[in-house]
């Protein structure tokens, strides 16, 4: 049984079904929320992976982990994920769905690390850089992060895009390449 194809069909279910309903968008924030909640609340996963549990109990708590007052296509899909034993495959449901919905209204998540914390006007400045070179065609959503350890500079990183314009990385570059001319001369 593959996890990651299970996890796709579901969330390509769930998609359809919201955007059928026109809640593709309320149910990306519950998603999220889920996820969230997976995160905060590490026993989510064992609750739904009790077989004692009736299947009632499982809907609920996947629906409070998604929101205080779940939409009714949460609730629905709920009951169809119970009902087919693979609520120990929410979380990965989650991220497929979180996936296919940003393909979908073309969003992307960059991440700025920098050594100190970034300003908001700069991070504002950059998303606008991207949508601007990308024509207008990806919404971009910035996360920020903070790593002394680059000493200086910033990491950029978008989809499949890398920019390594840090302190640490140009000082790893200087050493591998005295290593290298050092090695020639003995």
């Amino acid at each position: 049984m593959d996890i990651g194809v299970i996890a796709k069909r579901y969330a390509k279910a769930l998609l359809a079904f919201a955007v059928k309903q026109g809640q593709e968008d309320t149910v990306y924030g519950e998603v999220l929320q889920l996820i969230d909640s997976y995160k905060a609340v590490p026993q989510v996963s064992n609750v739904l992976g009790n077989p004692l549990l009736p299947p009632t109990q499982k809907e609920k708590v996947i629906c409070q982990a998604a929101a205080i007052h779940p939409s009714t296509v949460i609730q629905k899909f709920a009951q169809l994920v119970v009902a087919h034993r693979r609520e120990s495959f929410m979380l990965f449901i989650a991220h497929s769905y979180v996936s296919l919905y940003r393909e979908m209204k073309h969003i992307s998540i960059g991440k700025l690390i920098t050594a100190v914390p970034a300003s908001d006007a700069v991070a504002k400045r950059l998303e606008k850089m991207v949508e601007e070179q990308s024509k207008g065609s990806v919404d971009v959503i910035l996360e920020t992060a903070v790593d002394p350890s680059i000493v200086g500079g910033f990491i950029f990183q978008i989809d499949d895009l890398r920019l390594d314009a840090s302190v640490r990385s140009q000082f790893n570059l200087i050493k591998k390449q005295f290593i290298e001319k050092n090695k020639r001369i003995i």
